[in-house]
């Protein structure tokens, strides 16, 4: 049986991953990582959660699902961005918003390729 463990430590998170019956021979054989939040924030938190999330084999999904869980650093409801991060979003998403228009671009022209051919 496996067993993970989570331990609160001063600068962040310690994970113990404790397996009675390694590789199906019945050793044992523990893991520890330590994850230090304070020096490299956010970042390191979603890692911590997308391989907990592993761990305990909860599928997440992948790039080529329609369906992914996603975990990403975004701003609080609360909080005043200043104008140049404003400006910065918005650049950001223009350019989500051009890449989903080539996609669908893309698409429209493999269709009339399939009509041409099919004629």
């Amino acid at each position: 049986m496996v067993k993970i463990t989570l331990e609160i430590a001063d600068n962040g998170t310690i994970k113990t991953i404790n397996d009675d019956n390694s590789n199906g021979a019945g050793g044992s054989t523990e893991i520890k990582t330590v994850y230090d939040f304070e020096k490299l924030g956010h970042k390191r938190k979603i890692e911590f959660f997308y391989e907990l999330a592993n761990d305990l084999g909860i599928d997440t999904g992948n790039s080529y699902e329609k369906n992914n869980i996603v975990m990403r650093i975004d701003w609080g409801k609360s909080y005043l961005p200043t104008e140049k991060e404003v400006l910065n979003k918005i650049k950001s998403l223009e350019f989500e918003i051009e890449v989903l228009k080539m996609m669908f671009e893309d698409e429209e022209d493999d269709l009339e390729k399939d009509k041409d051919e099919a004629n």
